[in-house]
């Protein structure tokens, strides 16, 4: 794991160097709702305090062509066009300007950049990661997207597919001041730990409480057993004091999770996203589903191509 510390190290380390050449950006997804207004203004708020720049970006449609008999009908009325798009991605820039202005006269200002796009957004938006120099990505909750075969959502899962950095999906404004605790369920994969990592360095800026909820596999094998004890170590040598420990075994696992998440007063949870995982299977259950479908608490998703 020495090579996953490191390379953790470094993936922060822009965070704390205003002079830093190459500027990190948080990603901003939006379509202009409250929901993503909202998002969007917890980027700006993030990007401060993380030290980063901020970019928005919205997918447009242009004249679409629709079959109709046997020839192309041109629509009469372009529902959404790329000149909309900027000027409310221009608008809503302005709008996060005032808010900056607004911050702490010692916080870090950060630049906010607007850019558009055609296509579905699982093929733009790892070209926007490698060419943005991208964090984290922020997108609103769309509670009119709800897919019986997704438990996310279309546009929020063919993010998570390709996407190798985080995603934050947040309903309505998430006060990073009351932000204490942060719950992140876990089933201790191995590759869990590069998501244990990335909140550690999040709760040394931002001054949270870590709780790891092990959810405990009914088939858990020796062999998994010693990987846990492994992974628990690896944590306790990260040497930091905010971190707690709980342990979910039984039927009611994904109630339990829920439980714990209200009862423990957090304001966010934490996931690492991997297709076939125990997790995922569990969290496809009804109740849950409609309750990260309606994004009741704000979700943060690690991918599992996350770099």
């Amino acid at each position: 794991m020495t090579g996953v510390i490191l390379f953790t190290g470094r993936y922060f380390k822009i965070w704390k160097s205003k002079n830093s050449v190459v500027m990190k950006n948080i990603l901003v997804l939006t379509d202009f709702s409250k929901n993503a207004e909202e998002a969007a203004e917890l980027g700006a708020t993030l990007s401060s305090k993380l030290n980063t720049n901020l970019l928005l970006f919205n997918t447009c449609a242009t004249n679409a062509m629709v079959p109709f008999v046997a020839e192309p009908w041109m629509m009469d009325e372009v529902i959404w066009g790329d000149d909309d798009s900027r000027d409310n991605l221009n608008r809503l820039a302005s709008q996060l300007k005032q808010f900056v202005g607004q911050l702490n006269a010692k916080a870090y200002k950060p630049l906010i950049y607007c850019d558009n796009g055609e296509g579905k957004l699982g093929a733009i938006v790892p070209e926007i990661i490698c060419r943005k120099n991208i964090e984290l990505i922020i997108m609103g909750a769309r509670k009119d997207d709800q897919n019986e075969d997704d438990l996310f959502g279309s546009d929020l899962n063919s993010v998570i597919q390709i996407s190798s950095r985080p995603i934050l999906v947040v309903e309505s404004k998430i006060n990073l001041n009351l932000l204490n605790k942060v719950i992140f369920a876990t089933n201790f994969d191995k590759s869990d730990m590069l998501a244990i990592h990335y909140l550690v360095k999040l709760g040394e800026l931002l001054n949270f409480e870590l709780e790891i909820v092990h959810i405990n596999h009914p088939d858990k094998t020796a062999a998994s057993s010693g990987q846990e004890i492994i992974l628990i170590e690896q944590v306790t040598s990260l040497n930091y004091p905010k971190v707690t420990y709980h342990e979910i075994k039984g039927n009611n696992i994904v109630e339990n999770i829920m439980r714990i998440y209200k009862d423990s007063g957090a304001g966010l949870l934490a996931m690492v996203h991997h297709q076939h995982s125990f997790i995922m299977r569990l969290l496809h259950r009804s109740t849950t589903k409609m309750m990260l479908n309606n994004q009741q608490i704000p979700l943060m998703i690690f991918p599992s191509k996350m770099k």
